[in-house]
């Protein structure tokens, strides 16, 4: 989400930092710790985000990454579909991106309904809306 390993580090850190502070406080009640954490680490993510310039600097660091790590073996394996999967997903809003993050990892709808505060009743049809919006732009994409 961040598309800097650093960042991302300093996220997770932070994230379990506050967990371990809250559960030392006598009113610590988290139902579902795992949304609980997803949560907490996206907003982390989200607030990083806007303290930075960041479309520009997301998108130059994934094209920079793709380019440092080429080698003809890699190549290979990193075709085209993937590459335009990633640019797709890295245009996508902040917020976007980390429920199609969620739902990668395996999240239920409860849990990241829980971590995002979208209705429970709604997460299945906007991930499917988030879904077929990045099939439509790696569609367009490739046609072009």
């Amino acid at each position: 989400m961040l598309g800097n390993h650093e960042n991302a580090r300093d996220i997770t850190q932070e994230t379990f930092i506050k967990l371990l502070n809250r559960e030392n406080k006598p009113a610590a009640n988290i139902q579902n710790t795992k949304a609980w954490l997803y949560k907490v680490a996206g907003n982390l993510c989200l607030n990083l985000l806007n303290t930075n310039t960041r479309r520009h600097e997301i998108e130059n660091l994934l094209e920079k990454q793709s380019i440092e790590n080429t080698n003809p073996e890699n190549i290979l394996i990193n075709n085209e579909k993937t590459l335009m999967v990633r640019k797709a997903i890295a245009g996508l809003k902040p917020e976007k991106q980390l429920l199609i993050l969620m739902y990668q990892d395996g999240l239920s709808y409860r849990q990241i309904s829980e971590a995002t505060g979208i209705n429970f009743k709604s997460v299945g049809k906007t991930l499917w809306r988030i879904i077929n919006k990045l099939s439509e732009n790696i569609n367009n994409e490739s046609n072009e």
